[in-house]
């Protein structure tokens, strides 16, 4: 799987994968393919030096709990305001946003039955990607979501 995909929101965004070098008629099938049936389905940023900008850029990251347990996943965007992690095939999203507090806790809990050996907090969470943000530097952080 490529490590960085973008949703699809508007015709420009086309234009600029075309620029890329990828045959605009090959393109449109390939996107018709991939539609998952939302309003936005996803494709691959083969350019991201830099980013483009996007709504929404999903950046594959490795996650270290607050309790050492590490995990793979991604961040949304270069400032993570997103984070979701897989445990047992399951994906877990938590954000930075209050008005997801209630769904984030759900999952914490959910979490604390698939991670029976953690026994300490899981945030604040480390993560860590191959990435470098608009100004050079590493896409890496701490997150902690709205609950904490």
């Amino acid at each position: 799987m490529h490590p960085i995909w973008s949703e699809h929101y508007d015709y420009c965004e086309r234009q600029e994968i075309v620029e890329w070098g990828i045959d605009p008629i090959w393109l449109a099938a390939e996107l018709e393919r991939v539609h998952d049936g939302s309003d936005h389905c996803a494709y691959p940023i083969l350019r991201p030096y830099p980013f483009p900008d996007r709504m929404r850029v999903y950046i594959k990251a490795r996650f270290t709990t607050a309790d050492g347990c590490l995990l793979e996943g991604y961040v949304i965007n270069e400032d993570a305001y997103v984070i979701s992690f897989f445990i047992d095939n399951e994906k877990f999203s938590f954000s930075r946003y209050f008005s997801l507090k209630e769904r984030d806790e759900d999952q914490l809990e959910r979490i604390k039955t698939l991670l029976p050996d953690s026994s300490g907090p899981l945030f604040p969470v480390k993560y860590e990607t191959d990435f470098l943000d608009s100004e050079d530097r590493l896409i890496a952080g701490e997150f902690s979501p709205a609950t904490h």
